[in-house]
């Protein structure tokens, strides 16, 4: 009996998950059609039910092959049926795929190559619904594939141990669909000498063909924008919904979620032991771009890299305009190695982060800091910084002393201040801590804190507190009022830094190779200076608002940058706030006195003119130390009618031209361009120009056609030429990877920092779990019954 050309005529179906019915014309073999019942059931077999003949069992004909899929029931289209076959070695029925002709393979069937071979079959095996894997190969004594065979992935039987962790299941059925190929006597190719058509087992519906694993592939071109969307820190999740987007649904994509993860561990397993090779091909790269750029790598004994530092064009011209102030501070957790990732920071003219240089340091020993903070100087093309700030490690104050001996240390107030409620205990704490803090912020003398400081300490009886004595020893190296004469650009701390690592490893990860580290800080580096780009646009076409009448205003607001000048008119709009007094006057200088006239108790400030220089300062320093005329000073000016600032008032660094000077090193400011014909840089031009005349061709239909006749053309232009290239040689599309084997340069060692995997807990609540410890001690915990332990409390 067979069943054909099936004309579905208004049957039911059960809605239950096992069986269900739908009324078919059916006919015997030479008979008349009429009308019958097919039946299905849980397992995927197939009966037919007709008048006078019963239940007769179509083998052959799975579920999904009569009815596509339930979710397609509505539209269900006739097609072909054969006939069934009995398997060989036993009584199950076989499912006998239904396929178009022209697509089954042929016994004696000829093809040119093993690819050829595995593609016509993997095309079959979509259209029927299974996925295919090799099943075995023989060579001959010369090492050529003469016999190959291609199997259904069900094929054999899996064996289960009670003992993997695997949580898959199991696939293999004994299914004996099969294609065998050898290699031709005659001449070149291969010849099918064996096609077993028929599974043991129901065929995939097509709506779940693409998770069928021969069918599977991450192609060249999403392999491509992978990279590119990792680059930018997108998360596979996210590709797969821009692929499913581009493909027009997740079954067109072609692979799965898990395929863009193992593409992304093949790519890590790829670059294993050339690392550091690639890094200085990437920094060779980077030097021919642009003579600007420079690094050096420190490498041991056995030729394995242990000190990188490197700094591109921009980040050194950043140091001539804005290397008075340098952040440093070190950060963990950025690469597989965990090497120390030191970042050098300044401030820019618009009161920004900016990067001067960045260095890989595999310790953190005072040698490294000293071997940084030289290779630093040398590529700089500046003096030595005014000020560097940084943490108090010591190893750091050893190498800053010997390396930069004129450049003023400063440690960072954050970290002292924050370690108070640690060291001084809670009730100290609670009661004097306040008083401290005013005592180092508001002090605006040496004299004025010593005095102060020596007053707290003996009120709360910790004159003889160790920590408190070493932190005043080195007072002149945190407290304002010994620092305030140095200009540090209004920083006191290194959270500049740290905020600074925390942006950056929104782009980074613990398991990025050194390669894929500097790639992707550079996309990072990227938006930072993007950011610097967008507020010298503003800088250039937004004008501040006014708030008062005077020329001094409206001159700076054309000259300083927005974030310099609303420090500026903040200071200016306050100037007629303050009563002068004169306190001394002589040959050579005067004092007067500024106060606020109509707040009682405020505090008053100073200000000296010197005479023969007509030099004037202010006891509050906060031009010495923001670069920024105080409002004291120019009450001062407006006494005298001074209406435009003097030039000496007037850092350049916080100006609109602050970036207008020559830097005299040449740092190499026209990029040349390396001629690269890889797919990234081929794609990145196709797309540009495609988005473009996409955005004109879909506004009206004539334009879409004009555009689809177009690519269809190109397409089968394309299908030509590579159709007619020579056979056998391998293409010229690559991963844009070099492994850069020909340095010798080996990986570094995993590191163990001291800060690794730490996170910084502030002083107080340090100070509560000491303090719960000790009023706590041990606890007692009771379990059920006689479970009754005591805990230490942790």
């Amino acid at each position: 009996m067979w069943v054909g050309g099936i004309v579905y005529e208004g049957g039911s179906l059960m809605n239950g998950r096992g069986a269900g019915e739908l009324t078919a014309r059916v006919s015997e073999k030479g008979a008349h059609p009429f009308v019958g019942v097919c039946l299905w059931d849980s397992w995927g077999r197939v009966f037919v039910r007709m008048e006078g003949v019963g239940q007769t069992m179509v083998r052959g004909l799975s579920v999904g092959r009569l009815l596509q899929s339930v979710d397609d029931i509505q539209q269900l289209s006739p097609s072909p049926f054969q006939p069934f076959e009995e398997s060989a070695n036993s009584s199950e029925a076989l499912y006998i795929p239904q396929v178009k002709n022209e697509l089954i393979p042929k016994i004696k069937q000829q093809f040119i190559s093993l690819e050829d071979v595995f593609k016509a079959y993997n095309d079959y095996a979509f259209e029927a619904g299974f996925s295919v894997r090799i099943n075995s190969s023989k060579t001959d004594k010369n090492r050529e594939t003469i016999r190959k065979e291609y199997v259904c992935f069900k094929e054999g039987e899996s064996k289960c141990s009670e003992a993997s962790q695997r949580q898959r299941g199991l696939t293999r059925e004994k299914c004996g669909a099969k294609l065998t190929v050898v290699k031709n006597r005659s001449g070149e190719g291969f010849v099918v000498t064996q096609f077993v058509e028929g599974h043991s087992h129901p065929l995939t519906t097509p709506i779940k063909k693409h998770f069928l694993k021969s069918h599977r592939r991450v192609s060249v071109a999403q392999k491509v924008l992978t990279q590119q969307l990792s680059a930018a820190n997108v998360s596979t999740s996210q590709q797969m919904s821009v692929l499913e987007l581009q493909a027009g649904g997740l079954e067109n994509v072609g692979c799965l979620r898990r395929d863009i993860h193992n593409f992304r561990r093949d790519m890590r397993k790829y670059v294993d032991g050339h690392d550091a090779n690639m890094l200085k091909d990437l920094f060779e790269t980077e030097k021919e771009k642009n003579t600007g750029f420079t690094y050096i790598i420190e490498e041991d004994d056995e030729h394995r890299l242990i000190h990188c530092f490197w700094a591109d064009a921009t980040c050194r011209k950043s140091y001539e305009y804005f290397g008075d102030v340098v952040v440093f501070d070190t950060t963990y957790n950025t690469n597989k190695y965990r090497l120390m990732f030191a970042p050098l920071l300044g401030v820019n003219h618009h009161g920004q982060t900016t990067l001067f240089g960045c260095a890989f340091l595999s310790d953190e020993k005072s040698e490294s800091f000293e071997w940084l903070f030289k290779e630093f100087l040398k590529a700089m093309p500046g003096p030595p910084p005014k000020m560097i700030i940084t943490d108090q490690d010591p190893a750091m104050t050893r190498a800053i002393a010997s390396a930069l001996p004129n450049t003023f240390h400063r440690y960072c107030i954050w970290h002292i201040v924050s370690k108070f409620s640690e060291k001084i205990g809670a009730l100290a704490y609670k009661e004097h801590y306040e008083d401290f803090k005013k005592c180092i912020w508001n002090s605006e003398s040496p004299e004025e804190f010593d005095t102060t400081w020596a007053y707290i300490v003996g009120k709360s009886n910790l004159s003889t507190h160790q920590w408190l004595q070493s932190m005043y020893e080195i007072r002149d190296r945190w407290v304002p009022a010994y620092t305030r004469h140095i200009f540090s650009a209004h920083m006191t701390s290194s959270q500049r830094a740290e905020i600074s690592h925390a942006f950056f490893k929104r782009y980074l990860s613990d398991k990025n190779s050194m390669y894929e580290f500097v790639t992707q800080f550079e996309r990072a580096l990227a938006r930072l200076r993007h950011n610097e780009l967008d507020l010298d646009h503003k800088d250039m076409n937004e004008k501040p608002i006014l708030k008062t009448s005077w020329s001094m205003e409206k001159k700076l607001s054309e000259l300083y940058t927005l974030h310099s000048f609303k420090k500026f008119q903040e200071e200016i709009f306050q100037v007629n706030a303050y009563v002068l007094t004169i306190l001394h006057e002589d040959e050579c200088r005067s004092v007067w006195k500024v106060h606020r006239e109509e707040m009682e108790g405020s505090r008053g400030r100073e200000v000296l003119v010197d005479k023969s220089s007509n030099r004037v300062s202010c006891s509050c320093q906060m031009f010495e130390f923001d670069g920024i005329p105080c409002r004291h000073l120019l009450a001062y000016l407006s006494l005298m009618q001074i209406r435009e600032l003097p030039s000496t008032y007037m850092l350049q660094r916080w100006t609109k031209t602050s970036k207008a000077g020559r830097v005299f090193d040449d740092l190499g400011s026209h990029q040349k361009e390396i001629c690269d014909s890889s797919l990234l840089v081929r794609r990145q031009g196709i797309f540009r120009l495609a988005y473009t005349v996409l955005d004109y061709a879909v506004l009206d239909v004539q334009g879409t056609e004009i555009v689809q006749e177009a690519l269809l053309s190109s397409q089968k232009k394309i299908e030509f030429v590579r159709g007619s290239r020579q056979y056998g040689c391998t293409s010229s599309i690559q991963l844009p990877i070099s492994l850069g084997s020909q340095h010798g340069l080996k990986e570094p060692q995993k590191v163990r920092a001291k800060g690794c995997g730490k996170r910084l807990k502030g002083g107080k609540e340090k100070a509560v779990k000491k303090s719960l410890h000790k009023m706590l001690g041990t606890i007692w915990v009771c379990g059920y019954g006689d479970d009754i332990r005591m805990v230490p409390y942790a």
